[in-house]
């Protein structure tokens, strides 16, 4: 039997390490018990539903800015110049003169076909007459005489032609541009006159990618301004649309016309055209709820009450939202705040959104 001081000293503290040991054992189990609990209880998500929105998007491109109707006036004949009546910018009427030629030949020419005409008349009528008193002009001799009437009719007409030559008249109503004649000058069919634009209206021509070839038609509305400018925007319309898509830039021209009658714009100008594009409808779902995965994108929707993971495609991104194509129909739950600890299957209970973002109901 021990008797010795050590050997009690030693059997209490083994006592002391063994109850040491029990206790650190108990509490262990008691963490892990506390740790399986957790994790049968259900998850606290906020969700929100999935909803449809139209994805309308504004399109902008360049274009430069054309007259409604448009032309560069040149003469039909060669001559000198006696008479120019063009002021830069002025407002002319359709047939107003703008610059005449020597005509002097060719009045007398009118003069002589028109003499000549009336000769040819009286002969017809002359014919015409002794027949009416029994006289027998041969039918051959009376047809010679009336084709005299239309030949010289023809040359009358042709001579009244070259006459309206030495004349060049406005061909349409707008504003007459810059001219270098002068009287006295001597010009041919190269020289320019003048140009003519029908500014009222301003059409402006731009690219539209191919994409929106059905979404982008005649009537679709846009807005104007000038390029790199911060004025008011003018409303105008796509009056045509190109019939082919470019094979380089994959687009295709649409050409727009604005009013012009205030005479604020005119041809030549560079032009920023605007417009809103329909691309349909999509989902809409906050963006935070969109999550990455190793296969793309996803999002969990709480479906009786459980976590269901769906892959969806990004269509774009909005203010706070975001467009997508998937396995998610409207009006799904889709968990918006929670989602680190949502998996597949996990219960979810789902908070309010107004309390859990002033920490009530937590």
């Amino acid at each position: 039997m021990h008797s010795s001081p050590l050997f009690y000293l030693s059997l209490a503290l083994r006592a002391l390490l063994l109850g040491l040991g029990l206790q650190g054992c108990s509490e262990t189990a008691d963490s892990r018990a506390t740790r399986f609990a957790g994790q049968g209880a259900a998850v606290a998500v906020i969700t929100a539903p999935a909803t449809r929105q139209d994805l309308i998007e504004t399109l902008t491109s360049v274009g430069s800015a054309r007259a409604l109707k448009s032309v560069s006036v040149f003469a039909e004949t060669s001559g000198r110049v006696t008479a120019v009546a063009i002021d830069a910018d002025a407002h002319v009427e359709e047939g107003d003169l703008l610059l005449q030629l020597d005509d002097r030949d060719e009045k007398l020419a009118a003069e002589l076909a028109a003499v000549q005409l009336a000769d040819a008349k009286r002969l017809v009528q002359r014919y015409t007459a002794v027949n009416a008193r029994d006289a027998n002009i041969p039918e051959s001799q009376l047809d010679d005489a009336r084709a005299a009437v239309d030949s010289a009719r023809i040359a009358l007409e042709q001579a009244r032609v070259d006459l309206d030559r030495r004349r060049i008249n406005a061909p349409f109503t707008g504003r007459v541009g810059l001219t270098e004649i002068d009287v006295g000058d001597r010009i041919d069919t190269n020289t320019l006159v003048t140009t003519i634009d029908n500014r009222s209206v301003l059409l402006v021509n731009f690219s539209v990618p191919e994409v929106y070839v059905d979404r982008v038609t005649r009537g679709t509305p846009v807005k104007v301004r000038l390029w790199d400018s911060a004025d008011v925007r003018v409303i105008g319309e796509i009056v045509a649309v190109d019939s082919r898509i470019d094979v380089t830039t994959r687009a295709f021209i649409a050409r727009a016309a604005i009013d012009n009658m205030a005479d604020h714009f005119r041809p030549g100008m560079a032009f920023e055209i605007s417009l809103n594009a329909p691309r349909g409808a999509y989902l809409s779902i906050p963006d935070v709820a969109l999550q990455w995965g190793a296969d793309g994108a996803y999002v969990w929707v709480m479906e009786d009450g459980k976590a269901s993971r769906r892959e969806v495609r990004l269509v774009k991104r909005l203010a706070g939202a975001i467009l997508i194509e998937g396995d998610v129909a409207e009006r799904d739950a889709v968990v918006v705040e929670g989602v680190q600890s949502v998996r597949a299957g996990v219960a979810l209970r789902r908070l309010d959104a107004e309390n859990h973002a002033t920490g009530v109901g937590d």
